[in-house]
């Protein structure tokens, strides 16, 4: 059996595809507070799961950047309170992380698991300081770090593909920014690569992102494709969109252990996004 905290975000539905009723706990559970010590060891002590996967985390990099206060109670004392109860009932553990954790390095070909990171906001310093607590803490456990996530539907995806696929639907013409560099994560396949990952038993760290490399104004481009419009999609530099928290030139990835493993299912970027913006229409 395995618990999830943070489940009623953008990935923990996808888990109830992934596994059946009788396998997973805690996705229709009232939402588990990390940051509280005493909840979240009473819970797993209670449930006893055999696996706790850690997707609670505060994921607002502009307000991480305007709190960094939460933002470490949450990223880093709240995964510090699941892995010391991991580590007390012998749980395996799997931390969600991000790619946001490089960009202080300019880098122009994809990052591997074995570059040294250097997050450049309080949003990837936080869940860099996660991964130490969970490396530092517990024998068996997956780090797993994504990309940019996109998941969850019209009602739920608040992120750039929501945005930028309601504003292609309703405008002759939108902007996106083109110096930016990152590598997409659909959060369906991450879900079902995730579940081959862990039970593989080749714990440690990994990236699991879509395959290839692109800007917001790519991404944009492919949406309005995808979804049959005209609108017109216009380049602009980040300096167009000031924003709180430095975002970095190139936080772009590869899935380099699970190829070298053969355990990579993730597609393409432009192929997961074009699977995705599908469900749209389907109603999933």
């Amino acid at each position: 059996m395995i618990l999830a905290t943070g489940a009623k975000g953008m990935l923990g539905p996808y888990f109830n595809e992934v596994y059946t009723t009788d396998e997973i706990i805690a996705t229709d559970l009232p939402e588990l507070d990390v940051r509280d010590r005493e909840q979240v060891r009473a819970m797993i002590k209670r449930y006893r799961p055999a696996h706790v996967y850690h997707l609670a985390a505060d994921t607002d990099v502009d307000g991480c950047e305007k709190d960094p206060d939460n933002a470490y109670r949450t990223n880093v004392l709240g995964t510090l309170n699941v892995a010391l109860a991991c580590q007390e009932f012998d749980v395996v553990m799997t931390y969600v992380s991000t790619v946001g954790v490089f960009g202080g390095i300019d880098k122009s070909e994809l990052h591997t698991e074995y570059d040294t990171p250097s997050p450049v906001s309080v949003y990837g310093r936080t869940k860099l300081e996660g991964e130490h607590v969970v490396r530092d803490l517990l024998r068996r456990y997956f780090i797993v770090r994504a990309g940019w996530m996109m998941g969850g539907g019209p009602a739920k995806d608040h992120k750039f593909v929501g945005k930028l696929a309601d504003l292609i639907q309703m405008r002759d013409e939108v902007m996106a920014v083109d110096d930016k560099w990152g590598t997409p994560t659909y959060a369906k396949q991450f879900a079902f690569n995730l579940r081959i990952l862990v039970e593989s038993g080749y714990y440690g760290l990994y990236h699991c992102v879509n395959g290839g490399m692109c800007s917001r104004y790519e991404m944009a481009v492919e949406i309005a494709r995808i979804l049959g419009r005209d609108t017109r999609v216009i380049p602009v530099s980040s300096a167009h969109f000031p924003l709180s928290a430095p975002r970095p030139r190139s936080e772009a990835a590869r899935n380099y252990k699970m190829e070298l493993l053969g355990l990579n299912k993730m597609t393409d970027w432009r192929e997961a996004l074009r699977d995705y913006l599908g469900s749209w229409a389907r109603g999933a």
